[in-house]
């Protein structure tokens, strides 16, 4: 599978949706509650509470929820450093949805997580269908790789998962 920059992958993630007016976007939390309370995973949660997989695939949903709430400041938040790893400013991040009429996100059960020097690393894979104003629908599938910070020293914040990078494909009809 081709994985792709975050500059790049958030350019592919927002192309469908370019334009879109944010109010309207809606998530599906019915996909939210089939995929993270009946999410079958080895992974439990250790004794100082870290986040497990199943709390990078509510990240996920955050995400979408933000979006649909036009709250894209929390939305770009969701992003590694501070936002920055969309490869987006603020305004181009919002403006990316200036068109979309509706957003459904199928959450499906994350990867298992893997470690990396100070990181935890895990994949979620995501069934997106967008819809535009003028009605035209496109669907995509792939995932995000969803980081944290396990260092000493790292704030809550960065030991909280955030979106590294986005991978996603158009299926073509």
């Amino acid at each position: 599978m081709l994985r792709l920059s975050a500059p790049l992958a958030m350019a592919r993630y927002t192309s469908p949706t370019a334009g879109a007016p944010a109010a309207t976007i809606r998530a599906s939390r019915q996909s939210r509650r089939n995929s993270t309370t009946n999410e079958t995973t080895s992974e439990t949660a250790s004794a100082d509470n870290d986040p497990t997989s199943a709390d990078a695939a509510t990240a996920i949903q955050r995400y979408y929820d933000a979006i649909q709430s036009q709250d894209f400041a929390t939305a770009y938040a969701l992003w590694s450093d501070g936002g920055r790893a969309s490869g987006q400013t603020p305004e181009q991040f919002a403006a990316g949805f200036a068109d979309t009429a509706s957003v459904l996100v199928t959450v499906d059960v994350p990867a298992r997580v893997e470690g990396a020097v100070g990181s935890r690393f895990v994949e979620v894979p995501v069934a997106v269908e967008s819809k535009s104003r003028d009605g035209r629908v496109r669907r995509f599938v792939g995932q995000y790789t969803m980081r944290r910070s396990v260092v000493d020293g790292a704030t809550p914040d960065q030991r909280e998962w955030r979106i590294a990078s986005a991978d996603l494909r158009e299926l073509t009809q």
